[in-house]
């Protein structure tokens, strides 16, 4: 065996000696002095345990040492290996592991032993293998905290002496003084590298993030926060120019306005808050924000924090008004193919009236020519109502009057029935003969009517059926008006039906679906909404609730607004 297990009188002297222990704490201190004096200068953990077996080469003689050493807390089995000599990328050590039966085993030891005696025990057998293969004599645990945070290993002396008790006490001594510093600087590392990272994690947000502290004073800013800054005072060059420097500092008011004020009252606000739209500016440059502050408080601090994200917004806010300004010139053109549909539905109207009346002067039937040419008048003042609210189609607004529904419809069924489109379309009639009136705009209410029946009979021609039928109810329920349209043409896809009364939805080869957009508009003014029962090649059943309870005056009609779709 390697090691002096047996003292004689003349060791156990020595080692009870004050001066050999007083010589043994020296040259601790003095290792001990140096791996801090080079963590000091270069604080770089491989090269201060490089340094540390260097040194017990040195101190004991053993041209081939080694540190295996993994990192505290941590539940990695693969250590980092450090060594001198032939130890140095050895692969049978570079493939050991540390594990918890090996941290049992030294603990439980705590002293440097001879590598025979892992051999002997099962948790450590197969280690104690692998070092006596390697050439490893003798072994000391760094124990740190009660746990194993490494092993040192030493091979054969260069005088091919044994070691002896001294080596062992001076060992000893020796990994007891350094093992602290060894898992403290691993942890400073480790918290270095955090900071580190949290600080890159920090400065690739693209937000400016601002963290003060319970007065307000600059604890920390990333990047992206400083040049922010560095947009509107390009003198500042460096970060530590606003370190704790008071937030009324970093965010003047001759630049951020009232920002200061309203960041305190947001802070004070349970959870914090966003603020919209902020604006920076100086003589040459104007920016746009959205800043969220939040509190937060550590729970080993009682004072608290705040964390000041600010985003750019400009970029955006310019887009939505470059969006907004080519929007308004889309919506002129989609009111201008709207505002055609309309017309067209009105003269298919006065067409209509047109040819009943002169069918009603062959039959000679003065009485219904009369009826025919008033209902024409009133359908051309109709349309010369809706054309004068053209001037400005944003301020067009329904003419809310109480009127009857089912007049309106029995006046709209009157004309379509002569339209051609309509020639193999039986249309029927189910009208409520207690319906109560209601508030409504009775010419956007035809329109709507004129716009579904249209749709309806362009849906059954397709089809190429010759038994077209299409019905109009209406009937009362739970403080409301309901319509029904039906028709028994080819149904909707539900991939279109969830898109009906958006902009420009048609499924027409020569249709372009404004005129849903219409129906969109005058329901959302009466405050109504639709339900579709569909199903394809089985025709389609539009439900129209109109409430009774409606405010005096309408919503103003907005173009291309989409109506809320509450399809079963």
């Amino acid at each position: 065996m390697a090691v002096v297990t047996n003292r004689s009188k003349n060791q156990t002297d020595r080692a009870n000696d004050p001066a050999q222990s007083d010589q043994r704490q020296i040259l601790a201190f003095n290792t001990l002095s140096k791996l801090a004096q080079q963590f000091s200068n270069r604080p770089d953990f491989g090269q201060v345990n490089e340094l540390l077996v260097l040194t017990l080469s040195g101190q004991f003689s053993a041209p081939n040492v080694f540190a295996m050493i993994k990192q505290p807390g941590t539940l990695s089995l693969a250590p980092l290996l450090y060594a001198t000599g032939k130890f140095r990328g050895d692969r049978l050590l570079l493939s050991q592991e540390l594990t918890g039966k090996h941290a049992e085993y030294f603990l439980d030891k705590s002293r440097p032993v001879d590598v025979s005696e892992l051999t002997e025990s099962a948790e450590t057998a197969s280690l104690g293998f692998v070092l006596s293969e390697c050439g490893v004599q003798l072994v000391v645990p760094l124990l740190h905290n009660d746990e194993l945070i490494g092993i040192i290993g030493l091979g054969q002396k260069a005088t091919k002496k044994p070691f002896d008790q001294s080596d062992l006490d001076l060992l000893s001594t020796l990994v007891n003084t350094i093992t602290p510093f060894l898992a403290s600087s691993y942890l400073f590392l480790e918290i270095a590298g955090l900071n580190k990272w949290y600080r890159d994690i920090l400065d690739s947000v693209g937000q400016g993030v601002f963290v003060f502290d319970s007065h307000f004073r600059l604890k920390k800013v990333n990047s992206t926060g400083f040049r922010i800054l560095q947009t509107f005072k390009p003198q500042l060059v460096h970060l530590s120019s606003v370190d704790r420097a008071p937030i009324g500092l970093v965010f003047q008011d001759q630049v951020f306005g009232n920002w200061v004020n309203r960041f305190k009252r947001c802070a004070m606000q349970p959870g914090g808050g966003t603020l919209e739209n902020m604006v920076a500016s100086n003589d040459e440059i104007k920016r746009i924000y959205n800043v969220h502050v939040s509190p937060v408080t550590s729970g080993s601090v009682l004072e608290t924090d705040y964390v000041i994200t600010v985003d750019d917004i400009t970029d955006q806010k310019e887009s939505e008004h470059r969006l907004f300004e080519l929007q308004k010139l889309a919506d002129m053109g989609s009111m201008a193919s709207s505002i055609s549909h309309e017309l067209n539905n009105f003269l298919g109207l006065i067409l209509g009236g047109v040819e009943m009346t002169e069918i009603a002067l062959k039959k000679d039937d003065l009485e219904r020519v009369k009826t025919n040419l008033g209902k024409l008048k009133t359908s051309v003042g109709k349309m010369e109502r809706f054309t004068t609210g053209l001037m400005d189609y944003s301020k067009l607004e329904a003419r809310m009057q109480l009127a009857s529904l089912n007049e309106v419809i029995t006046d709209v069924l009157t004309y379509i029935t002569a339209q051609r489109k309509f020639s193999r379309t039986r249309v029927l009639s189910e009208l409520s003969p207690d319906l109560p009136q209601f508030r409504m705009d009775s010419n956007q209410i035809a329109q709507l009517l004129l716009n579904v029946l249209n749709n309806g009979a362009d849906t059954i021609n397709e089809t190429g059926r010759n038994d077209g039928v299409m019905s109009v109810g209406t009937s009362a329920a739970d403080d409301a008006v309901l319509l029904t349209v039906s028709d028994n043409g080819g149904g909707i896809k539900p991939e279109v039906k969830d898109k009906l009364f958006k902009v420009n939805l048609t499924t027409k080869d020569h249709g372009h679906g404004h005129g849903l957009v219409t129906c969109a508009r005058i329901i959302k003014n009466h405050g109504a909404d639709v339900t579709i029962d569909t199903e394809p090649g089985r025709g389609t059943t539009f439900t129209f609730r109109f409430p009774l309870s409606r405010p005096d005056s309408a919503a103003e009609i907005l173009m291309g607004e989409t109506l809320p779709n509450k399809s079963h």
